[in-house]
């Protein structure tokens, strides 16, 4: 067992300087991707704040017609609003003094009929007396 484990030092220690060599230059081409990488991302970055700033550009545009939307929506709530109270008002009214408005219409009724038999060019059956 002595034997083995001096033939395994022996091993060991003419192999990890390889060994050791080998994951220096796997670190170093790991660095050198990692900085690669880094320098894409900064490329990116930069590309996409110039995309950014037209975005800001073209939401500031759009910012105006937004505004002008809300006022015109804000403007239909209250016309809306006001429609409904008028409404609301009129039918309490009307159920109020519905007798009163009916006796009205009926007066107007009548007096149009009168005016038409007034204003009627008599039947010449009427005048002849058949």
């Amino acid at each position: 067992m002595d034997a083995f484990l001096l033939a395994l030092e022996n091993l060991c220690s003419e192999i990890m300087p390889v060994l050791g060599a080998a994951c220096l230059i796997c670190l170093i081409v790991l660095l050198i991707k990692l900085i690669r990488m880094i320098g894409n991302v900064d490329a990116t970055l930069l590309k996409t704040h110039g995309t950014i700033d037209l975005v800001d550009k073209s939401i500031e545009k759009v910012q105006t017609p937004l505004d002008t939307v809300a006022k015109v929506s804000t403007t239909v709530d209250k016309a809306h609003d006001a429609t409904l109270v008028a409404a609301r008002e009129a039918k309490d009214f009307i159920s109020k003094n519905a007798g009163e408005i009916k006796d009205k219409v009926v007066a107007i009724i009548n007096e149009t009929s009168e005016k038409e038999d007034e204003l009627r060019e008599p039947d010449p059956e009427d005048i002849i007396g058949e």
